[in-house]
């Protein structure tokens, strides 16, 4: 019966990460097209897009993306070419598995409820909103996230049966994570360290095992390190990092103004650096765990949220609540369920480095305890309806609790597949799979076309769908000076340049194709001669033969 139930749950998280994969998110996002460009660089050349052989981190917009996804993609790419298809459906397939692992780290963790919580635990990873919403683009965190799961789960196997060969996965797994992801360096290390001290004595039981596994770790861990110290792969840091928000350092300067001396001990003890930047960690870490952050609105970003939805169900709330009783309730009984605490209380501490948040993105491992915890609440929900004595309000509590959760899935789906591409079309570049194939339709007939930069790093968009041959653009280009969030883009390449293009900029050149942004298009003494529209309807770009 219960596998049944999981192979039913499997199918369901397989329809909804699957179904139109290629068409939702509607359009390609830079960072997708980045990714799936570098795999095809590497797949035919065996060097990055600007020409580094094999490496550790792609160097991309100056980011320095860890490059384990695109290494990834390379299978992928081989069937079914440089694809929409090809660089998410690996995405797609490690949430599903990660449906399945956390029916089985759940199980692990709790023997009291161990299948039912499993079960459904893993039916809520595959219906919620969070974890559908990375398991459908082509977003590394996802996979990272998954190798951390099923790393825990392989380290709960060992501390049940102590071989080897399990303490090995488990730390090739977390290591994996750290190739894949900015945030699992620091999320995976610290779980990895709070694995350490709970479970200590079992370390050093098993010492000839524990110092085979740190051996392994070490020769995995050389190549990272080495890239770390040798190139400028620690700079993504100081451009998204907390220190890199000047907002707590200039408090600091105002409340030290408001002393009568500026520099007066009491001042200089009370308001520096140390003191106001664990004070926004704090307010950072916090954010994450915000109701409406959590269960209203989601992430600022609109790439990272759906209009109107919360990254849980609002009724999560209730199962969270009666979740975290139970668990408490039961620790004594259930000893392995404090690695859930130790891991919900590690998820946001990445982003919680960063001054954009909360954020949803950098802190989708949270997504994997809450979802523990939640099944743990509707265990406890369930032993309470059957202490209903009456049975018709049994039938009517089930009742609620199904149609509940079926018309907040219902009603999610429709604002994935309706609203979103509508509402948010910039986020994902939409318009550009079209733009590039006219485009290059027409490039015999101009010297140069000029395309608009108003949308995030077009460049990688036309080398993406043009298939332009890698080993003809490495070498060729030259990144621009990084801007203060350190990234860098490529202003021309081949017949393309990109670049502001207002109208009273652009007009005198010819022999050009401009593509522009719409308002920077005067309606009338204009040769137009296409326009490519938002699914709003709304224009995206006008394409001008000059």
């Amino acid at each position: 019966m219960s596998k049944n139930i999981l192979i039913s749950i499997l199918i369901l998280a397989a329809a909804l990460r699957l179904f139109g994969l290629t068409r939702y998110p509607a359009g390609l996002n830079a960072d997708e097209a980045a990714l799936g460009y570098n795999a095809y660089s590497l797949m035919l050349t065996g060097k990055d897009e600007h020409g580094h052989a094999w490496p550790v981190n792609l160097e991309s917009f100056g980011d320095f993306k860890p490059a384990f996804y695109s290494y990834f993609l390379i299978p992928f790419i081989k069937v079914f070419g440089l694809t929409e298809l090809a660089i998410r459906l690996p995405s797609a397939l490690a949430g599903i598995l990660a449906v399945l692992f956390i029916y089985l780290l759940t199980k692990e963790l709790t023997s009291l409820a161990g299948e039912f919580m499993g079960l459904t635990s893993a039916l809520l990873l595959a219906i919620s909103p969070w974890h559908l919403h990375f398991s459908r683009g082509a977003w590394e965190v996802n996979l990272a996230t998954t190798f951390i799961l099923l790393g825990t789960w392989l380290f709960l196997k060992w501390l049940k049966n102590p071989k080897i060969i399990f303490l090995l996965l488990f730390t090739l797994n977390f290591t994996l994570s750290l190739y894949t992801y900015q945030s699992a360096r620091v999320i995976a290390p610290l779980l990895g360290l709070g694995f350490l001290i709970c479970y200590f004595p079992i370390f050093t039981k098993h010492l000839r095992q524990t110092i085979t596994a740190g051996i392994l770790l070490f020769l995995l861990l050389i190549p990272l390190t080495y890239n770390l110290i040798t190139s400028d792969a620690s700079s993504r840091l100081s451009g998204v990092g907390l220190l890199a928000d000047a907002g707590p350092l200039n408090r600091v300067k105002e409340f030290r103004g408001q002393h009568g001396n500026p520099n007066s001990p009491l001042g200089r003890v009370l308001h520096n650096r140390p003191v106001i930047y664990s004070i926004q960690f704090m307010k950072n870490y916090l954010d994450h765990f915000n109701g409406a952050f959590l269960f209203i609105s989601g992430d600022v970003i609109p790439r990272n949220r759906v209009p109107e939805t919360g990254l849980l169900y609002m009724t999560d709330f209730i199962l969270l609540f009666l979740g975290v009783i139970y668990l408490l309730r039961t620790s004594n009984y259930e000893p392995r369920t404090k690695i859930i605490w130790l891991w919900l209380f590690i998820a946001p501490v990445a982003s919680a480095l960063t001054f954009q948040t909360p954020h949803a993105l950098r802190s989708q491992s949270l997504v994997i305890p809450l979802t523990i915890i939640s099944s743990a609440g509707l265990f406890n929900l369930v032993n309470i309806i059957l202490k209903l004595k009456i049975k018709n309000l049994k039938f009517i509590a089930y009742g609620i609790l199904f149609f509940g959760y079926f018309w907040q899935v219902s009603r999610y789906l429709h604002q994935y597949y309706i609203h979103y591409p509508q509402t948010y079309p910039f986020a994902w570049e939409y318009g550009f799979k079209e733009l590039v194939a006219y485009t290059e339709s027409v490039r015999d007939r101009y010297d140069q076309i000029m395309v608009t930069d108003k949308y995030d790093q077009p460049y990688i968009l036309f080398l993406f769908y043009s298939r332009f041959p890698p080993a003809q653009f490495q070498g060729r280009h030259k990144l621009t000076l990084r801007d203060k969030y350190n990234f860098s883009t490529v202003r021309e390449f081949d017949k393309y340049k990109f670049e502001n293009t207002p109208w009273e900029k652009v007009r005198d050149i010819h022999s050009t194709l401009i593509v522009a942004a719409p308002e920077d298009i005067p309606e009338v003494g204009v040769n137009v001669v296409k326009t490519i529209y938002f699914p709003s309807n709304q224009p995206a770009f006008k394409i001008v033969s000059n």
